[in-house]
């Protein structure tokens, strides 16, 4: 729809006489991080002049002229760009070669480009082309339709306006990148993460606009882009948007300077299609964005580095060994097959250099590598714990493209691999998962990947053989592919009589393994596990195993309720007890993408007996835990007191006393508790021999994040671990790196006994401004295994009382919520929790007074004002 106007019916869209050179002064900026001002920023800034030659009538050439690149990375926005000296020469002679478009009616078409020009370089040039696509109607200044753009076929918005005094047509067109039907976008690094749509719905954690302002003027052949300005966002808020948010954003601007008479040229090569004006994704190795590389002679640079490393961290840790590092990575990454085979066959025979290569390999994520371990290992040049280690990583890291899976596969089915049920086992479910993380990439992923497994399962249920029938039901559980129901069917009780005969830990795997069909195909899941819930014959533990994979289906209102309608009449308490707690917890559960099902469980509840939340511990019982967050919390301190009215109850507690060997034939009471003081004194004797580890032995291992700004500082942090191992004691220092910054953070910990362990974490400079001591135990409470844990607070700073505030913000600026503070009076061993709401005209306070008797009784003080309150309540309703 759209307004229509006649004064638009000789406008036309912007066009190219064929026998000049229209030349913009083009500027581009791109920037990434949080919005404030005083943090951390990086980017690109762009600056060219762009030349616009017709060829033909629908044909024209783009060229850059004396391309500048200047890079961010700073405090925004005080810190200067600076030149990108590196990243413009390496792209230099790309960036000077003219590309070929289509453009016809204001609409960008088919895009050329010789092979030599790489995907990133061409989508520099799209961008440029992207502010040059106008879909102009002559007959409407206000209308929307759908535009192909650079970010894919996106929902525009234009608005036409003349200015007649000015003698030009301002257009501004926007775009919702969020509504787009072919969304250019590609998720890297999210195989194992299970996307929520109604949380989307809900909260849009991402936000994406763009927004093109356009001055034209008259021309000889239809208008001239005198001007052009685009604006585009995006906004990412994945937890919190009150608090800000990480935020990209791109700026252009395209400037008409003059026409000059030379025409654009050509170079001397065959101009090849490179697609539309859509984002190409670049197929080249990408560069680890911690520092750009230049890369000219990768085997070289390996050894290089490797030497590097080798040579730099004998004693101790060097502070640019992870950078080092990374470069080792992404150097291999370049790297062919027969260049790494070179270096392998050069140092591995020198332990050093052969662990540095073994490290970094797995990492690398090419198909290569894993060829190359398989290789190695066949060829007996790895041990096996060498193998196991690398492959784990490499199995994750790898692209799960069929070519490696087809290799993994066969590595899985390698005779020599059988013979190693350790290794055996970590690359079939290694396979499993590369087949999961293919299928997220291509949901029409096939079956036949399966078929290996599938024939691995039925052959071993034929031979009953136990061990190999839970790998194969482990290996479907990770592929989760709705093609593997029917074999799995095959191994579960009640569905097929063979099954009821196998051991019960089979029966558990094979119901366990549909959890991850069930999230795809949750229909073809339900009434399996509905019918394994259901039937009384089988294990109870099976039927509650099932009732979890039931719940994983997100069932409707109408399944629970008929679960709940069989409850009732339930024998077997432990069933009973367990599908009961596990409806109710449902009922609490939070999650947007949850909340059908959340509300059917609360009506399953009415439905069923009363009586089952009334059963004892003693049967089986689920407990879920569940947290979305959506506004936020506070910490702060407040010092008022509750004058309410108590009432007092007593409860008595067994004295708490710790382990002995005689502890099953002790009188009962008797071996009071051991004192609080003697694991603190023991462990402070431990850290007067050394109090920094650090000083007398060299670290297990250290971990620097490591920046450096375009002003040379260090920005970052280092993790260094420490083991004593004649005291079992464990020592974690966390320092920043940054100069005049004594920060530190230090944990401490040692192992006192079987049943005793002792930590101390304190920081600030030094580690000396706070800390906090605490202390687990296990023992036992009468004649029962019981553990306590105690925690002591130290520092000036700390305060003896503290309050947590959950709360909300309206619309309308009134504040909901509740604060709950905690009051220690260590002299006479008494506790106070008080909860009272912060919302105005609110005056609601509960009071909790827990008063520990020395005969280890417990007095515990009620507030009365609460419990007239509820029963006020009660009669209310």
């Amino acid at each position: 729809m759209g307004l229509k106007t006649e004064k638009y019916s000789t406008f036309s869209v912007p066009e190219f006489a064929l026998d000049k050179t229209y030349v913009y002064k083009y500027e581009a900026l791109l920037l990434g991080g949080l919005p404030h001002e005083g943090l951390a920023r990086a980017g690109i800034k762009v600056s060219s002049k762009v030349l616009l030659s017709a060829v033909t009538e629908h044909t024209f050439l783009m060229k850059l002229m004396d391309p500048l690149l200047h890079e961010y990375a700073g405090i925004w926005p005080k810190d200067p760009f600076v030149p990108a000296t590196k990243l413009t020469s390496a792209l230099a002679a790309q960036l000077q070669i003219p590309i070929k478009f289509e453009y016809a009616n204001g609409v960008v078409g088919k895009v050329f480009a010789p092979a030599g020009v790489s995907p990133t370089v061409m989508n520099l040039h799209r961008g440029i082309l992207n502010i040059l696509q106008l879909n102009l109607k002559k007959t409407q200044n206000i209308y929307e339709l759908q535009e192909a753009g650079v970010q894919g076929v996106c929902r525009t918005h234009y608005v036409i306006n003349e200015d007649p005094k000015a003698n030009h047509i301002i257009v501004t067109k926007s775009k919702d990148l969020s509504h787009c039907q072919e969304r250019i976008i590609k998720d890297i690094g999210l195989a194992y993460t299970e996307r929520c749509a109604e949380c989307t719905e809900r909260v849009k954690s991402l936000i994406e606009t763009a927004t093109y302002n356009y001055i034209m003027k008259p021309a000889a052949a239809g208008v001239l882009i005198a001007e052009a300005t685009v604006e585009e966002v995006h906004h990412f808020s994945p937890l919190n948007e009150i608090h800000g948010a990480a935020m990209m954003e791109a700026k252009q601007t395209l400037a008409f300077v003059e026409i000059e008479k030379t025409p654009v040229v050509p170079i001397k090569a065959d101009y090849l299609a490179r697609g539309s004006l859509q984002y190409e994704f670049a197929t080249e190795i990408l560069q680890t964005p911690i520092q750009l590389m230049k890369i000219s002679d990768a085997p070289a640079q390996i050894i290089e580095v490797l030497k590097h490393l080798v040579a730099n961290n004998v004693d101790m840790v060097h502070e640019d060994a992870p950078l080092k590092f990374v470069q080792l990575i992404q150097l291999l990454r370049v790297a062919t097959l027969e260049n790494i085979e070179a270096i392998w066959a050069q140092f591995k025979d020198k332990p050093v250099y052969r662990r540095w290569i073994l490290d970094a390999l797995p990492a690398v994520g090419t198909p290569v590598i894993v060829k190359l371990f398989k290789e190695k290992f066949l060829g007996g040049e790895l041990t096996i714990p060498e193998f196991i280690q690398a492959l784990v990583v490499a199995l994750q890291m790898v692209t799960a493209d069929l070519e490696t899976i087809q290799l993994t596969a066969s590595l899985a089915l390698h005779e020599k691999i059988a013979t190693i049920p350790a290794l055996r086992e970590v690359v079939m479910l290694g396979y499993g998962s590369m087949i999961a993380k293919h299928c997220v990439a291509v949901p029409t992923c096939p079956a036949e990947l399966l078929r290996p497994i599938h024939e691995i399962a039925a052959e071993a249920t034929s031979k009953n053989n136990i061990p190999e029938i839970t790998l194969a039901l482990k290996v479907l559980g990770n592929a989760g592919h709705p093609a593997s129901l029917k074999p799995i069917m095959k191994l579960l009780p009640g569905l097929r009589t063979a099954a009821t005969s196998l051991p019960l830990r089979i029966q558990v795997d094979a119901i366990l393994a549909l959890r991850n069909i069930a999230k795809k195909e949750p229909k073809l899941v339900q009434p399996v596990a509905l019918q394994l819930v259901l039937d009384r014959a089988l294990h109870p533990e099976v039927r509650m195993v099932a009732c979890i994979v039931l719940f994983e289906t997100k069932p409707s209102v109408a399944l629970i309720s008929s679960l709940a309608g069989a409850l009732k009449l339930e024998t077997n308490m432990h069933v009973a007890s367990f599908a009961y707690s596990h409806i109710k917890s449902l009922t609490r559960i939070t999650a947007p993408d949850m909340a059908a099902v959340a509300g059917a469980a609360n009506v399953a509840i009415k439905l069923m007996s009363p009586k089952l939340d009334r059963l004892s511990f003693r049967f089986s019982r689920a407990l879920q835990l569940d947290f979305y967050h959506m506004h936020f919390a506070s910490v702060s301190s407040s010092s008022s007191m509750s004058s309410s009215r108590m009432t007092e109850t007593a409860t008595i507690m067994e004295p708490f006393r710790k382990f002995h060997k005689d502890r099953y034939m002790a009188p009962h009471g008797a071996s009071k508790a051991v004192s609080s003081g003697s694991t603190a004194s023991s462990f402070e004797k431990i850290q007067k021999q050394a109090k920094f580890l650090g000083n007398a032995v060299p670290p297990v291992f250290a971990v620097i994040a490591r920046a450096v700004r375009v002003d040379h500082k260090l920005l970052g942090y280092q993790l260094a671990a420490y083991f004593d191992k004649p005291n079992a004691r464990v020592q974690l220092v966390v320092s920043s790196i940054a100069e005049n910054d004594n920060l530190k953070i230090c944990a401490d910990g040692a192992v006192l006994s079987k049943h005793k362990v002792t930590a101390r974490v304190a920081w600030g400079p030094e580690c000396q401004q706070y800390a906090v001591i605490a202390k687990a135990e296990a023992g036992v409470l009468g004649e029962f295994p019981a553990a306590r844990l105690e925690a002591k607070f130290l520092g000036n700073a700390v305060p003896p009382v503290f309050a947590v505030i959950a709360r909300a913000v309206r619309v309308d600026h009134k504040l909901l919520g509740y604060q709950l503070a905690a009051y220690f009076d260590k002299p006479n061993a008494r506790v106070q929790l008080v909860v009272s709401s912060i919302a105005e005209n609110d005056n609601l306070k509960i009071c909790a007074d827990v008063q520990v008797n020395p005969d280890g009784t417990l007095s515990i003080q009620i507030d009365e004002d609460i419990l007239s309150w509820i029963q006020k309540h009660i009669k209310e309703e």
